[in-house]
């Protein structure tokens, strides 16, 4: 509080200091103010003053809140009266203020009448004196700790304190500075708002960190703003923000507050001021319930919102296609979250159908990459590559590299899925790299886990385990513990490969744990497998049935027939070693269908040489007949390539 250190010292030394501190007894906030003063009061001035306010900080709960605002009006009180009159114009400010743009505040106050007379080319004296006083403070940043003059916060009772004082004035200059302060962070807001939708790594950082900042102010602006039933494009910057951060469940709390009070709209205004904004916080809402891997809430709030929009008058078609286009496209999301394929792709053709016919040719392409997605998940290849072909083609029109990231990461997964390694680590790299070239470390998570499940294959598996522990790390940096499930999972194949069994168990019961928590059964099945690949492993014959069996009823639970063929295959391990031979035959022949089926030569690479092997120690020509009838061959032509090396 006092820069000098021999003063800092007598002060000390100061009988008065000692029974100053045992009346502000350790209350942070009150010495706070309090101590503030020290810079221009002897501690004997100070504890004299609020003696007379008769300060009491032993006393309870409700007489130690009277006392800090007295500690605060002492600080006050010693302000001019010029800037006591001023300062309240900071009333609707909550804990920050960003000094700079101060100027910009007065311009919108001086637009209001009872606050033309005021005299405001004395604003920046009187925030001097309040910092002075220790009512407001200069934030401190960096490291080492740097004093930043044009960043302010607000001592916590200050604002209280004010509008008490606010309160005071008459109602017409109490609505007349609301105004203002609306206005003002309706421009700010929008700023913000630029800077969040920056391509710029800096300014996008430069709008989270004054958003961090500016949040409770401008969140106070929205309320304003919805009480006086007036636009809400506050509320978009608040949402872009927390949805940045991923804050969703802030933001859902946001969504729903907005919403209700824009039901609360007469829907006269709605229609003839805020147009299709009106139904865009309910569209958001479904957003972040989807976000949220709420998926049956989010359908409904998106079938909301295609009623709503059925509802609306007077709004241009264009605008309200465009909004039923993005709802369409997401309600393929949930069902794609869902496995319900066909149901995605007719959601995402509708979105796609809408957007061409409106020329609206820049966001065909996220379509188009959910379509590659859907058609990848059928095990269409050629499909897939060629809808993320024509997203790659639209985001290089638009000179969009960043969205062309998520695509180059799926076209790497359908190169690795038909194990062109070469090929899918090129466009890991290629995804890789925009991420960081944009500051998007979230999205890199995604990436280095693919990068190391390519590493795995490739055997290079210390690199696999980097790369798993980097997307780890990321996920849990900010907070998606959802997305670490994956990365448990493919962890414990690392360490099962490298035969450290506890450690495999381990990073699988996390897995297991984490998809339980979130209700996510589907994911549940892979763990359950593998959990059994283990069991097998270390020849626990009825565990690595029990695993095995639970993955295969969520398969079938699912209707996920693909999946069903590893499964088949390990329950024919078991069941061969346990000398169980009529059951492997039938598990290895159902897994033998289902990979002719799925046309996968890479399954099919595995599963025939073991049907072979079986076979020659078998002589079972039931096995050759099965078989010839799967291949489409004669029994003497199977028999034939099982005889012969």
């Amino acid at each position: 509080m006092i820069p000098n250190p021999k003063k800092r010292e007598k002060v000390k030394a100061d009988d008065n200091f000692e029974r100053l501190m045992k009346l502000l007894a350790g209350y942070p906030l009150a010495m706070e103010v309090v101590l503030g003063n020290l810079k221009t009061q002897t501690p004997e001035e100070i504890l004299n003053g609020l003696q007379l306010a008769d300060v009491n900080l032993d006393a309870d709960s409700e007489n130690k809140t009277e006392s800090i605002l007295k500690c605060v009006e002492y600080s006050h009180s010693n302000l001019s009266p010029d800037a006591q009159k001023l300062l309240l114009c900071l009333a609707p400010f909550s804990s920050f203020i960003y000094r700079e743009v101060i100027p910009n505040y007065v311009q919108e106050l001086q637009k209001l009448e009872p606050f033309k007379d005021y005299p405001f080319e004395q604003f920046e004296e009187a925030i001097s004196e309040a910092i002075h006083w220790g009512l407001l403070s200069p934030m401190l940043l960096g490291d080492p700790p740097q004093t930043e003059e044009h960043l302010l916060t607000i001592q916590p009772v200050f604002p209280y304190f004010l509008r008490t004082k606010v309160n005071e004035l008459d109602i017409e200059t109490q609505d007349t500075l609301q105004e203002g302060f609306k206005n003002h962070y309706i421009e700010g807001g929008n700023y913000y708002m630029s800077l969040l939708q920056s391509k710029e790594v800096n300014k996008r950082q430069f709008g989270i960190f004054f958003c961090r900042l500016e949040y409770e102010n401008l969140f106070t602006a929205l309320q304003i703003c919805l009480e006086k039933e007036g636009k809400i494009d506050i509320y978009q910057c608040l949402y872009k923000y927390l949805v940045i951060i991923n804050d969703y469940r802030s933001c859902l709390n946001i969504d729903k507050f907005v919403c209700e009070k824009v039901e609360q709209y007469s829907q006269d205004f709605k229609e003839t001021n805020l147009g299709i904004d009106s139904i865009i916080p309910f569209f958001q809402k479904a957003n972040n319930y989807l976000r949220l891997k709420q998926e049956s809430v989010a359908k409904e709030a998106y079938l909301q919102v295609v009623k709503l929009l059925e509802s609306l008058k007077n709004v241009e078609e264009a605008e309200k296609q465009s909004i039923l286009a993005r709802t369409y496209h997401q309600l393929g999301i949930i069902a794609e979250d869902t496995r319900e394929w066909k149901t995605a792709q007719t959601y995402y053709e509708q979105a796609l159908s809408i957007k061409i016919e409106y020329d609206n040719r820049y966001s065909q392409a996220t379509t188009y990459h959910h379509l590659g997605i859907i058609a990848q998940k059928l095990r269409e290849w050629e499909e897939a590559i060629n809808y993320y072909e024509q997203a790659l083609s639209i985001c290089e029109d638009y000179g969009d590299r960043y969205s062309k990231a998520k695509t180059y990461h799926h076209l790497g997964m359908v190169a690795e899925a038909l194990r062109n390694w070469k090929e899918a680590i090129n466009y890991y790299q290629q995804a890789l790299s925009i991420c960081e070239d944009y500051g998007d470390r979230y999205s890199q998570a995604k990436t280095y886990h693919h990068l190391a499940r390519v590493a795995q294959e490739l055997r290079y598996l210390e690199k696999a385990q980097s790369y798993h522990q980097q997307a780890l790390s990321i996920n849990i940096e900010y907070s998606d513990r959802y997305s670490q499930a994956l990365t448990y999972h493919h962890l414990g194949i690392v360490a099962q490969e490298l035969r450290e069994w506890d450690e495999a168990r381990n990073y699988y019961q996390q897995a297991l744990s984490i998809c339980i928590e979130y209700g996510d059964r589907f994911s549940q099945a892979l763990t359950y497998h593998h959990l059994g690949v283990l069991a097998q492993e270390l020849r626990q014959w009825d565990q690595a049935q029990t695993y095995y069996q639970k993955a295969l009823s969520i398969y079938i639970e699912y209707g996920d027939r693909y999946e069903k063929a590893k499964t088949y295959f390990h329950l024919g391990k078991v069941a061969e070693a346990t000398e169980n031979r009529d059951d492997a035959k039938n598990y290895y022949l159902q897994a033998l269908q289902i990979f002719v089926e799925f046309n996968d030569e890479y399954g099919l690479s595995i599963c025939l040489p073991n049907i072979k092997r079986f076979y020659q120690e078998t002589q079972d020509d039931s096995i050759l007949e099965a078989v010839a009838s799967l291949l489409n061959k004669t029994v003497e032509e199977v028999r034939e390539g099982f005889n012969n090396g």
